[in-house]
């Protein structure tokens, strides 16, 4: 009959001369492991605004925001859904635009509060006959450097080749398209209405 209690005394006395379980947070700052998923959080100079992250997010935490008005895509992340797979930084195209942390505080009052979301803004390249996004431009000069020589043959990534030297002077969209129009950057629609005018 005693020897339960003494047991409990036991494991209780054992208890209290050690070292805790836990850690003393908030009241102390807590250090994850490096390995540790946390926040997932943008890399300004590798990522290029291509959009893989948001579409291969199961928890569809990621929102692609395109203003056409100000030629601006914006991703932001909610840290409300947000499920901390990293299904986000394995499938980057670019190997880095956007890393896992070890922040795991996800604390707050609000869930509409800045520190809740993380986001990039990125420049858009829009069709110069009927208006419609083509990519961002930090993706389409990725493309560029991927494909070496060979970029020479597409007029689109000649333009970004151009653009480095000067900058071409950007048509109005037009309710025609015309021949010289192949020698601006379009979208692949309008391309292919360019090739098949032109043909036929």
């Amino acid at each position: 009959m005693y020897l339960p209690k003494l047991r409990e005394v036991k494991e209780a006395l054992t208890s209290f001369f050690s070292a805790p379980y836990t850690t003393k947070f908030p009241s102390e700052t807590f250090i994850a492991d490096s390995a540790y998923r946390g926040k997932p959080r943008y890399n300004k100079e590798l990522c290029i605004g291509c959009g893989t992250c948001a579409q291969v997010c199961p928890a569809s935490a990621i929102e692609i925001i395109d203003n056409k008005e100000n030629f601006k895509r914006t991703l932001r992340i909610d840290y409300c859904s947000c499920i901390n797979c990293g299904q986000c930084e394995e499938k980057c195209i670019t190997n880095g635009g956007v890393k896992l942390t070890n922040e795991h505080s996800f604390a707050t009052f609000s869930l509409t509060a800045p520190e809740m979301f993380e986001s990039i803004e990125r420049d858009l390249s829009i069709c110069e006959c009927c208006g419609r996004i083509i990519a961002c431009k930090d993706h389409l000069h990725w493309i560029k450097i991927k494909l070496g020589a060979k970029a020479y043959a597409h007029p689109n990534f000649l333009l970004e080749i151009q653009k480095q030297f000067s900058e071409p002077a950007q048509s109005k969209v037009k309710s025609k398209i015309r021949r010289e129009d192949y020698l601006k950057e379009v979208c692949p629609v309008c391309k292919h209405k360019i090739t098949v005018t032109d043909e036929f």
